[in-house]
């Protein structure tokens, strides 16, 4: 890739900001950006001690509104209550073609409280769930039986999150397009906190 420049002529108004450097003899204005605040309205779906006793079920479900496409930026998966028995818990996320029904719903909230309230629905554990279609990743997670009393530990936690040059997870408009985290195996007694966090947008 071959660099270049652009011959801009400068006038009366006002000044852009710029740092010069020279490339090939010529001196090459490169100009000053600021970013400003992200203006797209976030949202977090969050829920905590949601049991994982059952096997393939649906821990949480995230479903578009008619009208919006939802961009995931993040996923945080952690162990909130002690398993029985320590195993190793298997974790996978799919896309949905149908909404689950049935389960305990989750209201989305805006970071910014001057955001209008979030289009995509949630909820948590639907006793009939949605329709899964694409795998999109899997995790597996070492689950507790007891907290020590003694001394430090550390427990296991999966996150995702939007890489730098990367798409986000793209949830098309549509009520029927979603995504869900699915527990594998069964682990009695133990309890998980899930966290998405999204924004919405009117483009693709």
């Amino acid at each position: 890739m071959a660099e270049a420049n652009v011959v801009v002529t400068a006038g009366s108004g006002t000044n852009l900001h710029s740092n010069t450097r020279t490339i090939s003899a010529a001196t090459m204005h490169d100009q000053y950006v600021l970013p400003g605040e992200f203006a797209y309205a976030s949202y977090i779906a969050s829920t905590t001690s949601i049991s994982i006793a059952t096997a393939n079920s649906h821990v949480i479900q995230l479903m578009a509104s008619s009208s919006l496409n939802v961009r995931v930026r993040r996923i945080r998966l952690e162990q909130s209550g002690n398993a029985t028995t320590g195993v190793v818990c298997a974790f996978q996320l799919f896309r949905l073609s149908t909404a689950g029904t049935g389960g305990s719903a989750i209201t989305p909230a805006p970071f910014d409280t001057a955001d209008s309230a979030s289009g995509a629905t949630a909820q948590t554990l639907p006793s009939a769930k949605g329709t899964e279609t694409t795998m999109l990743m899997q995790t597996q997670l070492v689950m507790r039986q007891a907290v020590s009393a003694t001394g430090a530990q550390v427990d296991d936690a999966y996150e995702w999150y939007q890489l730098p040059g990367t798409k986000p997870i793209v949830i098309p408009a549509g009520t029927s397009n979603g995504l869900a985290l699915k527990v594998i195996n069964a682990t009695a007694g133990a309890t998980v906190t899930v966290s998405i966090e999204f924004i919405e947008t009117s483009f693709i």
